[in-house]
């Protein structure tokens, strides 16, 4: 609980360390329940979309934010969530989305979501990664 200071006409919270080296009971990054929020989401959001390559970079950020407070509500304290949305047109092209990171296995966790329709691919990520 953080204990508070007045500084002249502002109010300081001060936090005292927890020395938390690990999640509390049932406050971890739970991979599958990340995907289904973020799949609803993408469905939700996307359903009747159609894409416009000058649309696409707002629609991605949108995406990212909504993701971010979705998965905030989820309750995971002390994690960094990092979210990154792709989209791209439909064209029957493949693709492939890499990313490297290094962080405790037993700890952090990542969550993926894809969505697809008529004319674009939509692929977004969420990572977890608990904050010591």
């Amino acid at each position: 609980m953080p204990e508070e200071e007045e500084h002249g006409k502002e109010t300081v919270k001060i936090y005292n360390p927890t020395y938390l080296m690990k999640p509390r009971p049932g406050t971890k990054f739970v991979k599958r329940n990340v995907e289904i929020v973020v799949q609803q989401l993408l469905e939700a959001k996307l359903k009747d979309v159609k894409y416009e390559a000058e649309e696409m970079a707002d629609l991605c950020k949108e995406l990212c934010a909504e993701i971010q407070n979705e998965v905030k509500k989820m309750g995971y304290e002390r994690y960094k969530l990092v979210s990154q949305v792709v989209i791209t047109e439909a064209k029957g092209q493949g693709q492939r989305i890499a990313s490297r990171c290094l962080w405790d296995p037993e700890e952090d966790n990542y969550a993926q979501a894809s969505f697809r329709n008529a004319t674009l691919i939509c692929a977004a990520i969420v990572f977890g990664c608990f904050w010591e």
